[in-house]
């Protein structure tokens, strides 16, 4: 048995051919019995040495304490692998020789060469993907890991010290080299490409909207058991190698053989490299042969581009995209949120469907700026015409949370792991998205966030005792709930009720009042964020067990309790909004809607008011509509809307009225003295903002071509804004038909005239005594 005095020597020994002027310290505590422990046993030691290639390089380029962040990041993962690895060579411990450098002793029951060079493969492969992000945070790009393996070959205790040296020195020179942990990973990448060995596995892309599976995306994996089961791994040594073109072939074809489509109009994503893509050997007719030998068409298959990976050549890259999409495929962009190019990719690449990153989506529920930003992407993808896929989808709060932004689809754990075959959603995943669909078509009606609603809640702390607690409840009665907090953060609910119950039980008394509140608390409460919508929370509320059902609902700020909530409060507010909706508010722009205009007419009518009825139209928006699309047509109304009440609001009176008829059209009801004033106003406002709706083009030519409401085609002048007013007298009432006829007519001169334009109706203001509404038409501007 060889002696640790010996072993000890024979790796100080190994510092000195390292070049190194202190002892690594290997053999202290645990690994001093580990290795002591195996060569009591018989086996055979080996050694595998990782290193940042050009350390020292780094430490002048960079700030030292940049650099050895780097080496500490670096050491943790290597420690970390070594403690999870087995096989034929097993890491017995891991040591950080010096800044940068790292050696894992790793012993085995007999000299094996190629074992030891697959350890090494597999420690330096999980070493260069855990600390990538963390090499491009620090020094911008991902930091590079050489590696080298020797076994330690001696024949005696005498032999030792000169084994370990050769050792060290071998894998030293491996690692300078660039030899080393490299082969086997390239041979097994080898076997990988000849013989086919990748499996596909499936992730359900779930339409948020509908709750039917949209499509699966097919994931690569290594084989089982392997250095390289893991895609990231698979691809860095296919990247490293050269190879990734090849290895993608061979992943496409897995993919698509073991597809199968599961309903009308399912689709395939394939991951694509955007390199591969300018690949002289990546051509349509080659995966159009794969699909007609698998009884797919190209409408059915999605090439999905990672964002993390840059393109350079985008004209190259435009061509090559243009010819997929010809062909029928369609485009997505992968990994929004993370990568090289951000949004500039999007608006180079121009795809059908934006992925947005797991690193958005994770939390969504509770974090108002994620919910900002995918909001804002949601904007910005009905705006170039793709759909949102949102990804890592985890739990049914980012679900319920997603569906109620409108996110297209989605994709996660939470609705399918990713498995082969393809397999149909569960009955939990889609009652959550139906859960999710009707709070979000509720929420549609009101979007007040809870805490408008709270007020201060009363707290009670967990070792107060149940006495102390039902003193406070008999000294105020209006109380009927205390929360039990702990550092601000609410931990059950206690309700007056319950709390008498429970003390009128037999024996309740003795039992439980002199025990902590906490040990006859509620749990469990119901507790929302401050920005939940109000209707949100009423779903929650009401989804509750009977006994629950009207207990409050506490509100926290970033999980600190700062409101309490009644269900009575809560019901008053949706009664209140119900009213407002029974008003008819115009759900664009949130103005008063026709029941609402023909009850002020009327008010004001019988209150024998002299008022000018003002009717606004745009001219030209049904083609700006059809052209530009909704999404700027309604851009085009709220601009109109809010111009009209900035003038109102400037100009008129506290008691004037703005209301929505629908479409482009609105109604100022206002005194005769501002209507001028006030349409003066709006018609300057809009004259100024309205080129901005249009893009440059269109701006420079002064018209855009389309089909009029006569069906001809035609060129048309961009957006103008018509107001034709109509003052009426009250003295005497005055029917809609009678003020509808003589608005129209005025309306119908106004929008006669070229660009914006204002005509007051010169006529004798209706409601007048003796008035026969046949007075002559003189109108002007």
């Amino acid at each position: 048995m060889l002696s640790l005095p010996r072993l000890e020597a024979a790796f100080l020994k190994m510092d000195v051919v390292a070049g190194m002027g202190r002892p690594p310290g290997v053999l202290r505590g645990e690994g001093r019995e580990a290795v002591a422990a195996h060569l009591a046993d018989g086996g055979q030691l080996g050694l595998v040495l990782l290193e940042i290639r050009d350390f020292s390089l780094l430490r002048r380029l960079f700030r030292p304490e940049v650099a050895d962040a780097a080496a500490e990041a670096m050491a943790a993962v290597v420690a970390g692998a070594a403690g999870r690895r087995g096989g034929r060579y097993a890491p017995l411990f891991a040591e950080s020789l010096e800044p940068g450098r790292m050696l894992v002793v790793a012993g085995g029951p007999e000299v094996d060469g190629d074992g030891l060079d697959r350890l090494a493969a597999s420690l330096r492969l999980e070493a260069r993907a855990g600390r990538r992000e963390e090499g491009v945070r620090l020094i911008g790009r991902p930091v590079e890991i050489r590696c080298g393996a020797a076994a330690v070959i001696a024949s005696g205790a005498a032999a030792l010290d000169a084994a370990l040296s050769a050792a060290l020195a071998e894998a030293l020179r491996l690692a300078g080299d660039g030899e080393g942990g490299g082969a086997p990973a390239l041979r097994e990448l080898r076997e990988i490409l000849e013989l086919a060995r990748v499996r596909a596995v499936y992730q359900p892309i779930v339409n948020l909207r509908g709750g039917e599976v949209f499509a699966w995306e097919a994931l690569a994996r290594g084989p089982a058991r392997s250095a390289l089961e893991s895609p990231a791994m698979l691809f860095d040594v296919a990247e490293e190698a050269g190879a990734v073109f090849a290895l993608e072939k061979v992943c496409r074809e897995a993919a698509i053989q073991g597809f199968s489509r599961r309903g009308q109009g399912a689709r395939l994503f394939c991951n694509v490299h955007p390199r591969t893509l300018l690949d002289p050997q990546f051509t349509p007719g080659e995966t159009r042969r794969l699909l007609d030998k698998y009884g797919m068409e190209p409408r059915d298959v999605v090439l999905e581009i990672t964002e993390r990976h840059s393109v350079k050549d985008f004209n190259l890259f435009h061509r090559t995209l243009a010819h997929y999409r010809d062909a029928g495929y369609g485009v997505a962009v992968d990994d929004v949120g993370t990568g090289y190019s951000g949004l500039l990719s999007i608006a180079e690449i121009q795809p059908d469907f934006i992925k947005i990153d797991m690193s958005l989506v994770r939390g969504v529920d509770a974090n108002p700026v994620k919910r900002a930003l995918l909001e804002t992407l949601l904007t910005f993808s009905e705006k170039v015409g793709c759909r949102i896929v949102a990804e890592g989808i985890e739990t049914e709060a980012e679900l319920a949370c997603l569906i109620r932004l409108g996110v297209h689809f989605g994709q996660g754990y939470f609705l399918g792991r990713p498995q082969a075959p393809p397999a149909p959603l569960g009955e939990q995943t889609r009652l959550a998205i139906v859960r999710g669909a009707s709070l979000a078509a509720d929420g549609l009606k009101c979007a007040s966030p809870i805490n408008d609603l709270a007020e201060k809640p009363h707290q009670v702390a967990p070792r107060e005792s149940v006495a102390e607690v039902k003193q406070f409840f008999d000294a105020n009665e209006a109380v009927h709930a205390v929360a039990v907090v702990r550092d601000g953060r609410p931990e059950g609910l206690v309700m007056s009720h319950h709390l008498d119950r429970l003390l009128s039980t037999p024996y309740g008394l003795a039992l439980y009042l002199r025990r902590e509140v906490s040990r006859v608390m509620d749990a469990s409460p119901l507790a929302v964020e401050w920005d939940t919508p109000v209707e949100v929370a009423a779903q929650a509320a009401m989804a509750r067990d009977r006994e629950k059902l009207y207990d409050p609902i506490l509100v926290t700020c970033r999980g600190r309790l700062t409101g309490m909530v009644s269900v009575r409060r809560i019901l008053d507010a949706l009664a209140c909004v119900q009213v407002e909706m029974a008003k008819g508010a115009n759900p664009l722009t949130g103005l008063p809607g026709n029941v609402a205009i023909e009850r002020e007419i009327a008010r004001r009518s019988e209150a024998g008011r002299p008022t000018s009825f003002v009717y606004v139209d745009l001219d030209n928006f049904k083609v700006f509509n059809d052209v530009y699309g909704f999404q700027d047509g309604d851009k085009a109304i709220l601009l109109t809307a809010r111009i009209l009440g900035e003038a109102l609001a400037a100009h008129g009176a506290p008691e004037d009225f703005l209301g929505h008829v629908g479409g482009d059209d609105f109604v100022i009801l206002c005194d005769a003295a501002s209507v001028e004033p006030v349409c003066g106003a709006a018609i300057a406002a809009f004259a100024a903002a309205s080129p901005a709706l249009y893009g440059a083009g269109d701006r420079e030519r002064g018209y855009i071509e389309g089909q009029g409401r006569d069906g001809r085609v035609g060129r048309f002048e961009l957006l103008t804004i018509s107001m034709g007013a109509v003052d009426c007298a009250f003295a005497v009432p005055v029917t809609m038909d009678e003020l509808g006829l003589r608005a129209a007519a005025v309306k119908k001169y106004a929008k006669s005239r070229s660009g914006n334009s204002f005509v007051r109706d010169r006529r004798a203001p209706l409601g007048l005594p003796g008035d026969d509404g046949e007075a002559p038409a003189r109108s002007g501007a």
